[in-house]
């Protein structure tokens, strides 16, 4: 996907985006790569295209707890631009993945003094918000079978790199759980099994469970 067609650039006007252009590196991440490290200083504005990124810190046991699950289209950890801080917690890829490198020193010179920017930040944070209040009530009220066909609704270009494991890691549910509803989307020739793994073949009826 271009620059462009992301919500986060909608108010620049052609020459702005130009500018923008100027400043953005697009680079492709496999599965398991470091994007930071805790404590390392922001140089860019990262804006995750296609897949999904572990934020996670370890423990004193040294063992790794998974703090957020970020599924495409989403800036990464912008507050930490925005605050001029150090990166709070380690961020990995889940999935091969596609990122917008935004170099952050000209992005803040060139574009924050401006309302329509500075704007981006306080949307992207509003949108995780929300989507954070949308997935506690859809947690509460949605079952395992209707959160799973959103998922994959919603997530079909990383089908094919992430394990179902991690699906079930990002929905809170139980491995097991998820490997009984797929079955029943596979029984219902929703879903089919493709080298291991899911490929939507009626997203028509997918959509409808939502």
């Amino acid at each position: 996907m271009e620059l462009e067609k992301f919500w986060f650039f909608d108010s620049l006007d052609k020459n702005e985006m130009a500018e923008l252009k100027n400043i953005t590196i697009k680079k492709q991440y496999k599965k398991g790569e470091i994007l930071f490290y805790i404590k390392d200083e922001p140089r860019y504005l990262y804006l995750l295209a296609s897949g999904v990124v572990k934020l996670y810190k370890h423990d004193f046991k040294d063992n790794e707890v998974v703090l957020h699950n970020l599924c495409a289209p989403n800036l990464i950890a912008e507050i930490a631009n925005f605050e001029e801080s150090p990166y709070p917690a380690n961020c990995a890829f889940e999935s091969d993945a596609v990122i917008y490198l935004i170099d952050y020193r000209q992005f803040k010179e060139k574009f924050l003094s401006k309302s329509n920017i500075s704007m981006i930040f306080i949307k992207s944070l509003t949108k995780k918000i929300k989507a954070l209040e949308n997935f506690i009530n859809y947690s509460l009220t949605a079952d395992s079978y209707t959160k799973i066909a959103k998922f994959l609704y919603e997530n079909e270009d990383i089908l094919k790199s992430i394990k179902q494991v991690k699906i079930a890691s990002i929905l809170n549910i139980a491995p097991e759980t998820l490997s009984r509803n797929i079955t029943r989307l596979k029984k219902e020739n929703i879903i089919a099994k493709e080298n291991g793994n899911i490929k939507i073949i009626d997203k028509n009826r997918l959509k409808e469970l939502i």
